[in-house]
C-alpha cells in the first residue's frame, strides 16, 4: 500500500504511483491508474501510466472531465474488465 504520507511527495507528483508499480514489480507503462480527480490523471500521465477517471466518487458535476486528458472514463467498476482485457470477468 502506498498512501499519501508514504513518501515525501503526494499526487500529482508521480513518485507515489511509481513506488506502487515498483512494489508490484510492474512497469508503469503496464499499469492502469484509476482516480476521481484531475490530480490523479496528472500523476498517471507523469508516471507513464494509463489514466482512467472513475465517474463516481468525489466528482463535482462542474468538473471539466474532458479537459483532464484521461485515456478512459468509466461509470461503473464493471467497466474496468474491458480495459484490463477482460481479466476480471
Amino acid at each position: 500500500v502506498v498512501s499519501g504520507d508514504t513518501l515525501g511527495v503526494r499526487k500529482p507528483h508521480p513518485d507515489p504511483l511509481l513506488q506502487a508499480s515498483a512494489q508490484l514489480q510492474c512497469a508503469p507503462s503496464q499499469c492502469l491508474y484509476l482516480g476521481d480527480a484531475e490530480r490523479d490523471v496528472v500523476a498517471a500521465r507523469a508516471a507513464g501510466m494509463t489514466a482512467v477517471v472513475a465517474l463516481w466518487g468525489y466528482l463535482d458535476t462542474k468538473d471539466p472531465l474532458n479537459a483532464w486528458g484521461a485515456d478512459h472514463a468509466v461509470g461503473h467498476p464493471d467497466e474496468l474488465a474491458a480495459l484490463l482485457g477482460g481479466g476480471l470477468a
